[in-house]
């Protein structure tokens, strides 16, 4: 079996696992993006929230209102801060991921050259043993026909 044919397999493997990187990839991405977006709507949140106590407040408000406001606050921030903990490790995911995904990429690039190499070399060397058939039949001719 000629190096290119034998070679076959593990460009499919090769392939196979840049495939299954890219999807990872992907989906890192995307996760990421939703956690991301997930912090930017509790910020906003908050941020509505403490204006709404900052309007309230200037109008009066008792005690347990200040309380409560200032504990769901307090509520808000602690998710915020949970939420970019998250989108931290999404996006540290996600570089993985991509860095995984680059090395399959580059593997099956270079298994595609070293493929192309075979096939050029059998492909040289076909013709070169057909030149030297035709040419040995050339010499040949003349030399039986005399």
């Amino acid at each position: 079996m000629v190096p290119s044919k034998r070679f076959k397999p593990v460009q499919r493997v090769a392939e196979s696992q840049e495939q299954k990187a890219a999807k990872a990839f992907g989906q890192s991405q995307r996760t990421m993006q939703d956690q991301e977006a997930r912090l930017e709507v509790l910020k906003r949140y908050h941020e509505e929230y403490l204006q709404r106590f900052q309007e309230t407040s200037k109008m009066g408000m008792s005690v347990a209102q200040l309380h409560e406001y200032r504990a769901f606050l307090a509520k808000l921030e602690a998710a915020i801060k949970a939420q970019e903990k998250i989108v931290l490790a999404s996006q540290q995911n996600r570089t993985s991921q991509k860095a995984q995904w680059q090395q399959k990429h580059m593997r099956s690039q270079v298994l595609d050259k070293v493929a192309a190499h075979y096939a050029n070399e059998e492909r040289k060397s076909l013709e070169s043993r057909e030149q030297k058939e035709m040419d040995e039949r050339s010499q040949r001719g003349p030399a039986q026909k005399g």
